[in-house]
């Protein structure tokens, strides 16, 4: 009996809230993911433990529970009326060695016919980290010197720390906007490190075309003293069975001391079933510097998902990584992993 007049007021407690929020929807969200590897290297000059670890996300070679799709949040929906929508949301990584990490999405925001702006810490208008099938897996591009990661919110898959963002559809277009907003300090040297990104998608039948562009000038946590910026072009096509991925990447840091070139990146994927077999191949290009040969990088993976639904989703394959010239006596450095884990989502 007092087992059920327990129940009966634990419900009752949630019920008064619910009731008193009517027009008001909230949605508890979460996904984890681990994988179990054997990364080996060489040109490391045995530097490197080769070995099998568990680990949540990382790269080939960098085995870590960074850059990884593993997250807990709550998002908020208020209805104002008239078409617009009050927004909340507040998501913060997670992994099975550190169940809250640091924080992903935490802003406010409205939705109406004007379109969508969110302001506090969201992701920047270039990422299309979603593009790479394997994104979030050891065999990501985005890792692996393939595609632009992190930049502090001007890359793929990272976040403004503090951000405005604006997106809105015009017929086959999307525009998406967002700037990032860094504080003058209250005392001492007047300094500032703003930036933006914006994409634009074209939605062409079975393609989906988008140009992306970040200038993040004088942010000088990205390591770029006067310039920092990058530009994308890309496709995404789809029919049938098949899709395929392919981007181009440009991209300037620094004038004196800099990191300058290209990142190309294709991705093939055949669907048969619950099971997708993906290919990804990928190249770092880049340009001399003062005079000097940089090394280029390379950038190989193949894998198969088994969607068991569209919640979850087991993953096996193996990646390769390798770069020109800064290895063991001048050798490549390269780095395989070989395995597999499971992502499981709510």
């Amino acid at each position: 009996m007092k087992k059920q007049i327990l129940a009966v007021a634990v419900a009752g407690a949630f019920a008064v809230p619910a009731f008193a929020a009517a027009d008001t929807n909230v949605t508890l969200f979460g996904q984890l993911q681990t994988q179990i590897v054997h990364h080996s290297a060489s040109g490391d000059g045995g530097a490197f433990n080769s070995g099998i670890r568990m680990h949540d996300a990382g790269g080939l070679g960098a085995p870590g529970d960074g850059a990884g799709p593993s997250r807990i949040g709550v998002m908020v929906n208020h209805d104002l009326g008239n078409g617009m929508t009050a927004l909340l949301k507040m998501e913060s990584n997670a992994s099975t060695q550190n169940v809250f990490a640091a924080t992903r999405d935490a802003y406010v925001g409205l939705d109406g016919n004007f379109g969508r702006v969110v302001i506090g810490r969201t992701q920047g208008s270039y990422s299309t980290a979603g593009k790479d099938p394997l994104n979030a897996t050891f065999m990501q591009a985005r890792t692996n010197n393939a595609r632009l990661g992190g930049l502090n919110g001007y890359g793929n898959g990272s976040y403004l720390a503090r951000g405005i963002r604006y997106s809105n559809d015009f017929g086959m277009v999307r525009l998406d906007l967002s700037v990032g907003v860094d504080n003058k300090p209250a005392f001492g040297p007047e300094s500032t490190s703003h930036g933006f990104s914006g994409r634009l998608n074209f939605d062409v039948g079975p393609v989906d075309l988008y140009v992306a562009h970040s200038d993040f000038g004088d942010n000088t946590t990205a390591g770029a003293a006067d310039t920092a910026r990058t530009t994308k072009l890309g496709a995404d096509w789809r029919s049938g069975p098949f899709r395929i991925v392919g981007e181009i990447e440009d991209f300037k840091f620094g004038e004196t001391t800099y990191m300058e070139g290209n990142n190309f990146f294709v991705s093939g994927t055949y669907t048969m079933g619950r099971n997708d077999f993906v290919l990804n191949l990928g190249h770092q290009r880049l340009d001399s510097q003062q005079g000097v040969s940089m090394p280029d990088s390379d950038y190989a993976a193949i894998a198969v998902k088994h969607n068991f639904s569209n919640r979850v989703m087991a993953f096996a394959g193996v990646g390769y990584a390798s770069t020109d010239n800064i290895g063991f006596n001048g050798s490549d450095l390269s780095f395989t992993g070989v395995g597999g884990g499971m992502r499981v989502s709510f």
